[in-house]
Parts: C-alpha cells; structure tokens; sequence
C-alpha cells in the first residue's frame, strides 16, 4: 500500500468515524428527551425539556432533536390511542 493509498485510507476512516460519533450523539439526545416527556407532550413542552437538557447545544442540533422526537411513529400511534380514549 502506498503513502498516497494510506493517507486517503485514514482520511476516510476517520469520516466514517466523525459521522458515527454525531449518529450516536443524535440518538442519544433523541433518546433523552424521549424518555423526558410524557406520551403526547405537545412540541413546545418537548422544545423546552431539549433546551433545559441541552442548553449550550447550538439551535440547529436542538430542533434537530426536536424534530426527530415530534416525528416518531410510536408517540404518534400512542397519542392517537389517547385522543380515542378520552370521551369526547
């Protein structure tokens, strides 16, 4: 392998490794707030847990995760069941 081959080869691993790392960073401030705020908590309580949990996270990441916790199938499934059980 060549100095040339090396050097683009450790180039991409460590891309490859800087994107990883922001996933799981992704995922586990998702997971945070998840499990932070109830079932069916409307956008803004869940804006507000994200910012009391990370309040130096720059804007874009915290509606990143915003975005991420508001769009899971689960708690939308789950807050559908709630609406159909209160009598209304």
């Amino acid at each position: 392998m060549s100095s040339v081959d090396l050097v683009a080869e450790m180039e991409a691993a460590r891309k490859r490794r800087d994107e990883n790392t922001q996933r799981l960073l992704r995922e586990a401030r998702v997971r945070a707030i998840q499990a932070a705020v109830r079932p069916g908590s409307s956008r803004e309580e869940v804006e507000e847990r994200a910012r009391s949990f990370y309040p130096r996270l720059s804007e874009d990441l915290i509606m990143e995760a915003v975005n991420l916790v508001c769009a899971n199938p689960r708690d939308a499934a789950r807050l559908e069941q709630q609406q159909q059980q209160q009598p209304g």
